[in-house]
């Protein structure tokens, strides 16, 4: 019985991650921009979402910024980030999908490395054109 229970939670969590990929845009209103100084603020117009994680990417480009971790849920233990062209970087943060009428409609994370290094992304998705 116990087994039974553990299999299903696990597809409830499997369940829970709109795993896919969605278009839309990463956008920050001017006051975070204005206070973001030597924070790596993702520019983006495609969210990836994985089971490794979530990468936000121009569209005909490779990525731009993924961050890894462990999913529980909606939220992404950020365990390090990886810049384009750049190795993994350790870090501490947190994403988390938000979604309205059924549907994925933002991704924010944040993330902070050694030096107090950080980054962040604020995707919203399309309301067009993102079936999972």
């Amino acid at each position: 019985m116990l087994h039974l229970a553990l299999v299903l939670a696990a597809q409830f969590a499997a369940d829970a991650l709109p795993a896919g990929t969605y278009d839309g845009q990463c956008l920050y209103p001017d006051a975070v921009r204005e206070r973001a100084a030597g924070t790596v603020l993702a520019t983006c117009n495609r969210a990836v979402v994985a089971p490794g994680g979530v990468a936000f990417v121009i569209r005909g480009s490779r990525q731009q910024i993924q961050f890894r971790g462990t999913w529980n849920g909606d939220r992404l233990t950020v365990e390090s980030v990886v810049l384009r062209g750049r190795d993994p970087v350790e870090v501490r943060g947190l994403c988390k999908l938000y979604e309205a009428d059924d549907s994925l409609s933002t991704i924010a994370c944040t993330a902070v490395g050694s030096g107090n290094r950080s980054y962040a992304a604020n995707f919203v998705a399309s309301r067009i054109n993102n079936a999972r």
